[in-house]
């Protein structure tokens, strides 16, 4: 049953249009073969240079041989996309059959179109005549403005598949293989399943005193910790911590609102976890929205082998797992001139009580410009306790202070 669930999410939620145009797209690149520079299927090994944005990972793709584009990598989509970007633009390609895009939020779709890219170069690994979603991701409930459209795809389940991939975010690299990778001790082995380009691998929660397994999808394309399903909680009737917060996600569809609490363990695999920042999803199904995203794989090397269905987790040496909070409630992203947007203000927190507004333009923080602050810099400013002068575009300096949420960023005790 929840597999049976899990295939019409995959489908409803990527598109409200056509079913038979979507499930066209996602088998689009079934008989595509990767051409890897080596022979008799030797091995191929090859680091790529990781580039982490909020913490999602990217890396440089060179399309039709003369564009050099930036892609993420999200394990959670079922086919590769290309946005709208002047990048993408320039390469003119022709429009294909319609679609109509359905992602993450609870407002409307977004019309697409399939199309073709005659090459996809991941590093030395070449990928030809490559079907791909085109979406005008910027005019989407994605974004806020336009400008914050700062990556020109997504490489989904169709391409990755074909590969083996680790994520070292501490290094700044991902490594792709056509072989597995070599074992080293510590490390943790989970299995996948695999169904409907989804990969699914079991966990234990301990929550309201009470231990609950649950399968939960891998998703590189989310930048939260864990996220679990409002349903699941109502039918087991399991009370949360007291201490919460409200917030957004946003996707393709715009904006979902949850909850936020501190989840009190967690274990995948033999690895055990306590103070996991944890997202409760409005749902109708207790098997909707179990995620794992990056943010909290990109605290291990985390390799995902897609040749043996396996999830390996390798803890780096002298280095605790530690949720981050934003105790300002204020998300920031960049925007293609390098400044910082206010995206969302969390309410009843701190940057919420001084009056802040999503669309207001961060020129510093700190006498720091803020073309020299990555959103990974604000992430890790904002978790702990301080006082922060932010500056604006056309408005007065603002000072926040921010502090600990007893029982959300930090335990009860």
């Amino acid at each position: 049953m929840k597999h049976f669930i899990l295939t019409l999410i995959a489908i409803f939620m990527l598109s409200g249009c056509s079913v038979a145009n979507l499930i066209r797209m996602k088998n689009a690149n079934d008989d595509i073969k990767p051409e890897i520079p080596v022979s008799n299927n030797a091995k191929f090994e090859q680091t790529l240079r990781a580039f982490y944005i909020g913490e999602k990972p990217y890396i440089k793709v060179n399309v039709n041989e003369n564009e050099e584009l930036l892609f993420l990598i999200d394990t959670g989509a079922s086919f590769s996309m290309l946005f709208d970007t002047q990048k993408a633009s320039n390469l003119q390609l022709e429009r294909g059959y319609s679609l109509e895009i359905r992602g993450w939020g609870e407002e409307e779709n977004t019309p697409a179109y399939q199309t073709q890219l005659a090459s996809m170069a991941i590093g030395d690994v070449i990928f030809r005549d490559v079907n791909v979603a085109y979406i005008p991701l910027s005019t989407t409930q994605y974004y806020l403005t336009p400008d914050e459209a700062i990556f020109d795809g997504v490489l989904g389940h169709d391409l990755l598949k074909h590969l083996n991939w680790q994520f070292d975010k501490h290094a700044n690299a991902i490594r792709i293989t056509n072989t597995p990778f070599s074992a080293m001790p510590g490390d943790i082995n989970i299995p996948i399943d695999v169904f409907f380009s989804k990969l699914m691998v079991p966990i234990k929660i301990t929550l309201d005193g009470r231990e609950f397994e649950q399968e939960l999808a891998i998703d590189t394309g989310s930048r939260s910790y864990l996220k679990l399903s409002s349903a699941y909680i109502e039918n087991y009737d399991i009370k949360l911590p007291a201490a919460q917060v409200n917030a957004s996600d946003y996707g393709l569809s715009g904006e979902t609102k949850h909850i936020r609490f501190r989840l009190p363990e967690l274990h995948l695999g033999e690895l055990k976890l306590t103070g996991v920042k944890t997202n409760v999803i409005k749902a109708d199904d207790e098997d909707d929205y179990w995620v794992i995203g990056s943010a909290l794989l990109n605290q291990f090397v985390t390799i995902i082998d897609y040749q043996n269905n396996l999830l390996t987790i390798r803890p780096y040496k002298n280095t605790s797992f530690a949720s981050r909070f934003n105790l300002a409630g204020l998300d920031l992203r960049k925007l293609q001139n390098g400044m910082l947007l206010v995206r969302q203000v969390f309410p009843n927190l701190i940057a919420h009580q001084k009056g802040l507004i999503p669309g207001a333009i961060v020129t510093s923080i700190n006498d720091i410009d803020s073309h020299d602050i990555t959103e990974q810099d604000w992430i890790e400013m904002v978790s702990k306790p301080n006082t922060f002068k932010l500056c604006f575009d056309k408005k007065p300096c603002q000072h926040i202070t921010t502090q600990h949420v007893a029982g959300y960023s930090t335990n009860l005790n």
